[in-house]
């Protein structure tokens, strides 16, 4: 039984080797500036940058 042939998530179109599971750079590309400018998201809290304590001096 052949595997079935996997699309490109941007554009519909098959996906490449070199690009899984996109079908080219530029699909790529168009995938991580959604991811960058916030159109994809993971619900959940907002992430406060106050909320993580300054990292530990180091030891000399």
């Amino acid at each position: 039984m052949r595997k079935p042939m996997s699309r490109c998530p941007i554009c519909g179109r098959p996906s490449s080797a070199e690009n899984q599971p996109f079908c080219s750079p530029r699909c790529k590309e168009v995938d991580l500036g959604r991811w960058l400018t916030g159109v994809y998201r993971i619900p959940g809290p907002e992430a406060g940058l106050d909320d993580d304590p300054p990292p530990a001096p180091e030891a000399a």
